[in-house]
């Protein structure tokens, strides 16, 4: 045997030798993919199902805090009508007393 002999032999071996290293890789990348794409179609039948109660409850909470602005609203609105009626009250109230006292007044002179 000769050295061209001798490197060929080699190159024969190192050549199948990545060629089954690749085809390994490439059965790998294949499982990958396929577990990936598993993965995937899992989050997605699981993920819409969320997003759809997800979107139930926003509008839920929504008509909630309408129902509690309009309670608010009211709120405000009976608020200032009762500061209204206490100042309406309120003036003839304290007319009567500045008109009693200065009756007092005279009465005591």
């Amino acid at each position: 045997m000769d050295v061209a002999s001798v490197l060929g032999i080699a190159l024969t071996i190192i050549t199948i030798v990545l060629v089954l290293a690749g085809i390994y890789a490439v059965r790998v990348l294949v499982v990958a993919v396929r577990d990936l794409l598993v993965a995937v179609e899992d989050v997605r039948s699981r993920l819409v199902p969320l997003l759809d109660k997800a979107d139930v409850t926003v509008d839920a909470v929504n008509a909630e805090l309408l129902r509690v602005d309009a309670i608010v609203t009211q709120a405000e609105e009976v608020g200032d009508a009762v500061s209204t009626a206490s100042e309406f009250i309120r003036s003839p109230v304290n007319r009567a007393a500045h008109g009693l006292a200065r009756l007092a007044r005279s009465f005591r002179a």
